[in-house]
């Protein structure tokens, strides 16, 4: 069956959280892959290729959740040709700052930076160009439509997991089951057991994935028990106040400003609580 459904950004928005209830949900269908990476990393395969990895999956909604789509023009254009008219297309936002600062805390997580994070923004572009949302959401509703396109908000989740629930099931057209898990959260704060171990099985699982078995590292990823062989550690939530304001991250909190301006023009959302804490981060205090 071709999917007819999409998740297509931002990262460390609740991307997992959505896996996860979508997994459960009996009018949804996804790939044993959480993520194929076709529209970016492996569009060579084929659309015929991309097309059965959906084969037996029979539901009225069918489709992907992959983070990384909102962020590459190419990926977004190559789904523009893909998906029929009854597509939709998630896109999950969270507030810049606090994106960036779970992003950073992923990356020490999975042992690949042991850096504060105005080092790490350095070495590490995807930190600084996952939290600038307006050039990609516009990209994604001049391609895709703007009925089609469904914007929502993480820090909604985040205050209300039964609310953003229902909020799902009306954006993808299916009935919403008020008994599935929508309050569970997703580990982010617990660190890697060994560093060293997790570079090593994540460097094997891109191997494999190049190798057309995506849907083995899927099946492994999402077992419960590798989470705990390779991590330790109570979920932390990331706070706005966990890094050390520099000049670097002052510009930053400007730009996030900006775009926050323009999103709300184009979202038709509230980002008024988004103002409030790159407000509160930005005070003198905290320089």
């Amino acid at each position: 069956m071709k999917p007819n459904f999409l998740y297509l950004g931002g990262d460390k928005c609740g991307s997992t959280w959505l896996h996860r209830i979508l997994m459960q949900h009996p009018e949804t269908r996804l790939p044993s892959s959480k993520e194929l990476f076709f529209f970016d990393r492996y569009f060579d395969r084929g659309t015929e290729w991309y097309t059965r990895q959906f084969e037996g999956l029979d539901a009225p909604r069918v489709g992907e959740i992959c983070h990384d789509y909102l962020y590459s023009p190419a990926a977004l254009e190559r789904i523009a040709d893909y998906f029929d008219d009854n597509a939709i297309f998630l896109i999950f936002l969270r507030n810049p700052y606090v994106r960036m600062l779970s992003h950073h805390r992923y990356l020490q997580r999975i042992g690949k930076t042991t850096s504060a994070l105005d080092t790490a923004l350095a070495s590490h572009g995807g930190l600084i160009a996952h939290s600038l949302y307006l050039r990609p959401v516009q990209q994604a509703i001049n391609l895709l439509g703007r009925e089609r396109v469904k914007i929502l908000k993480f820090e909604d989740l985040a205050s209300d997991p039964l609310r953003f629930g229902q909020s799902v099931s009306d954006a993808l057209g299916i009935r919403f089951i008020a008994d599935l898990p929508y309050a569970d959260r997703v580990l982010e704060g617990s660190s890697a057991r060994s560093a060293r171990l997790v570079r090593i099985l994540r460097a094997a699982g891109w191997r494999l994935r190049d190798a057309g078995l995506q849907n083995l590292v899927g099946s492994v990823k999402s077992h419960p028990l590798v989470e705990r062989l390779l991590f330790q550690g109570k979920s932390a939530r990331t706070s706005s106040g966990d890094a050390h304001m520099t000049p670097r991250i002052a510009r930053l909190i400007q730009q996030f400003r900006e775009e926050a301006i323009g999103l709300e023009q184009i979202c038709d959302l509230d980002f008024s609580d988004w103002h409030a804490t790159l407000d509160g981060v930005a005070e003198p205090g905290n320089q």
